[in-house]
């Protein structure tokens, strides 16, 4: 079983946050992420953090919510992002960021969640909505996504179970005897884990038991990308989120 770190709690929202030193300047060139059929990129590292900025892009995993607002500080970073949609990369000031969300169509509304964070110059962030046990409640959680050539013959990947309550979640590629991530809890990240390339259908199980939860058919896992999955949705309705990322090696 595995747990997330840093939780803090309030009375109407729940601040998640993780953070690690961020070294990937250095040798992480341009991005290339797709998800949901759309392609972006993102300038090298070095670039970013000579203007003392950093890359962050938003994740909307809230059933319910059709469209939410991401504010950085006082400006709206992301704008109506839909349902299971993941943004491409923005710049904004590598500084102790106020992190804000609300309703898409009530930009001005009260906060639904919120978080502070320090940027790293040059650092990629994944921002990410996720529901609480209590619908009155939501949770914002900031990932530093620490994205680097991969250049070993295999594949990234990590998982964050967006599945609200108390249910562990394996993941499996169909027909492999064991989980490519095991007994991961609501809100917690699994970690960059190194893979072998392969391609089939992913699928969601709760921890140790054979019913499915998600799947996500003709996957394909390439040597050299990193991908981010997260199970998203409710009783009945759960998917799976995949965000890929190429990530060029910075020219010295």
């Amino acid at each position: 079983m595995r747990d997330g770190n840093g939780y803090a709690t309030g009375v109407a929202l729940a601040l998640v946050v993780f953070t690690v030193g961020c070294g990937e300047s250095r040798s992480t060139g341009t991005v290339t992420s797709k998800s949901g059929g759309e392609t972006s990129t993102a300038p090298p590292a070095n670039v970013v953090e000579k203007r003392d900025h950093a890359l962050i892009r938003a994740v909307n995993a809230v059933p319910g919510r059709s469209t939410v607002t991401l504010y950085a500080g006082d400006s709206a970073a992301f704008k109506a992002v839909a349902y299971r949609k993941a943004t491409g990369y923005q710049e904004i000031p590598d500084d102790l960021f106020h992190f804000e969300l609300k309703a898409g169509d009530k930009p001005d509304g009260a906060s639904l969640a919120s978080n502070r964070e320090k940027l790293a110059d040059g650092g990629h962030y994944t921002v990410i909505a996720l529901p609480s046990e209590d619908p009155n409640d939501l949770n914002l959680r900031v990932l530093n996504d620490e994205l680097k050539p991969v250049t070993n013959g295999k594949a990234r990947a990590r998982f964050i179970n967006g599945m609200a309550g108390d249910t562990d979640v394996d993941l499996f590629v169909r027909g492999q005897k064991d989980p490519m991530f095991d007994g991961v809890n609501f809100k917690a990240e699994a970690g960059w884990k190194d893979v072998d390339p392969t391609s089939g259908t992913l699928v969601a199980k709760p921890d140790n038991k054979n019913n499915t939860l998600a799947t996500l058919p003709a996957t394909t896992l390439e040597a050299g990308k990193s991908y981010t999955f997260v199970l998203v949705g409710k009783p009945g309705k759960y998917e799976i989120i995949k965000i890929e990322d190429a990530v060029a090696a910075q020219p010295r």
